[in-house]
């Protein structure tokens, strides 16, 4: 998911463990050395007037929805308040430019299990999402299932679209426009730090060939995580906390064709800061989203951003 703050356990769900020095940087003075940022690119950034004291982060869009993972208690006629999960799928829709009240997304996306990101194809048909395991309720497990074809609130065949052992998470897909390739974050072994980033290929069926490792260049001794492609699949968007970053989790990209990536470059103070930077979403070349809990109503707890880059 995002940061990785969690109420029981300092993590958010889905999201990788904040070292101590990230947390410490939000009250003191970093001491890390400043990024050389190669991107000389201005982010105009303005907090969502929906956000509230809880933790709320944006993992993609849905039917001209903002889904938001929140924990926030939401009225709902088939779910009381408290038959809901922690962590719940929210959407959020813009009319006239003001965001209407949230609605919990309907049928396996609701539960006692709580949610995080997910992420569909572009003709809605199929959703990649995750949910906690029963067994192991602090780690995720990415799943996928087909929209009813006459009753689009309905999703059916849910399956694991991922096995591994339980004791590890699997999260933040995000699938390339194209639909050929899933990227996602995981603190399975085998990689170079905490949570490092993955991709797989997607079958014609939705299932998917072999998991990936980004390796190096991408990935570090810390945690990477949060990942997004733009929309023409030329630039890859990620959080990490690896050391030379403002803060704790900043924003990073790097361009990529055929498989093959640039040297990621830090997006920069006009985007990141001390506190916890995560979850770009694009829009469109110069617009999108983001999740911040710089100037957070509670302690380490997400709120949503949109963003506008400016020449």
């Amino acid at each position: 998911m995002t940061l990785a703050v969690i109420f029981h356990s300092g993590l958010l769900p889905a999201q990788s463990k904040l070292r101590d020095h990230d947390l410490a940087l939000n009250s003191e003075t970093p001491t890390k050395s400043r990024p050389e940022t190669k991107t000389s690119v201005y982010f105009y950034t303005e907090e969502l007037p929906f956000n509230t004291s809880a933790h709320e982060y944006a993992t993609g869009f849905y039917d001209n929805n903002l889904i938001v993972v929140s924990t926030r208690k939401v009225n709902s006629a088939k779910r009381s308040l408290f038959d809901q999960s922690e962590y719940k799928l929210l959407g959020f829709t813009k009319y006239q430019n003001l965001w209407k009240q949230p609605q919990l997304l309907p049928g396996i996306f609701t539960g006692t299990e709580d949610h995080g990101g997910l992420t569909f194809t572009e003709d809605l048909k199929r959703v990649y999402y995750t949910k906690a395991s029963t067994q192991h309720p602090k780690s995720f497990q990415l799943y996928t299932a087909e929209r009813h074809s006459k009753f689009s609130n309905y999703w059916r065949n849910p399956v694991k679209a991922l096995v591994i052992d339980e004791t590890y998470s699997v999260e933040n897909p995000w699938l390339a426009a194209s639909g050929k390739l899933l990227f996602f974050a995981s603190n399975k072994p085998g990689g170079y730090g905490g949570y490092d980033l993955y991709v797989a290929s997607v079958r014609a069926d939705g299932s998917l060939g072999n998991p990936k490792n980004l390796g190096p260049k991408i990935n570090t001794p810390g945690d990477e995580n949060f990942p997004s492609l733009s929309t023409d699949e030329t630039q890859f968007y990620f959080a990490s906390n690896q050391l030379g970053g403002y803060g704790g989790f900043d924003l990073y990209h790097c361009f990529t064709s055929q498989g093959d990536y640039s040297t990621p470059q830090n997006l920069g103070s006009t985007v990141n800061t001390i506190s916890n930077e995560v979850g770009l979403i694009p829009v469109s070349g110069s617009t999108g989203f983001f999740s911040s809990d710089k100037d957070a109503l509670h302690q380490n707890g997400l709120n949503v951003y949109s963003y506008q880059i400016v020449d």
